[in-house]
């Protein structure tokens, strides 16, 4: 196996793992993902400014919104692109995010799902890649917006 190819497995497996950290609110597996700094771009799902933040910062943010939802986050259509000179690689993937209320068993209207895709800059040092740039553009949103606490409430495309 090629190196590139070897890479490209390496940024799949991380980018899974860190969607999976969210449904399973393993957040030190989140943690674990993520550069010390990182610049996160939710400003098309949230209406705030992208910034950077650390890695503890990103995560403790995502554990203050989330921790009260089941969720599934999916992934599909990962694309990869490797600078092995500049050792970062972006990676392109769309998405299908379902959170439910876990207190609602029938689940009738007590969801907030939300499609579209990432933007997600891996960068490598010490030999592991890492996420240090994560950019989410949302296509459209259905559901009760008002479960997800971190969700944009002024009613635009979502």
């Amino acid at each position: 196996m090629s190196d590139l190819v070897s890479h490209k497995l390496c940024i799949n497996d991380l980018l899974a793992r860190f969607f999976q950290s969210f449904d399973e609110k393993d957040w030190a597996l989140m943690r674990a993902c993520l550069s010390s700094e990182v610049y996160a771009d939710y400003s098309s799902f949230r209406g705030i400014a992208p910034g950077i933040m650390s890695g503890d910062e990103y995560v403790e943010g995502r554990r203050a919104v989330l921790q009260s939802l089941d969720m599934q986050h999916n992934f599909s259509n990962l694309r990869v692109e490797v600078d092995m000179a500049a050792e970062n690689a972006i990676a392109r993937c769309n998405y299908a995010i379902h959170r439910f209320l876990p207190s609602y068993a029938d689940g009738n209207d007590h969801y907030f799902h939300s499609y579209g895709y990432y933007l997600i800059t891996c960068s490598r040092a010490s030999g592991s890649w890492k996420i240090s740039r994560i950019t989410q553009k949302v296509l459209h949103s259905q559901g009760r917006r008002e479960i997800h606490l971190g969700a944009r409430s002024n009613g635009q495309a979502s």
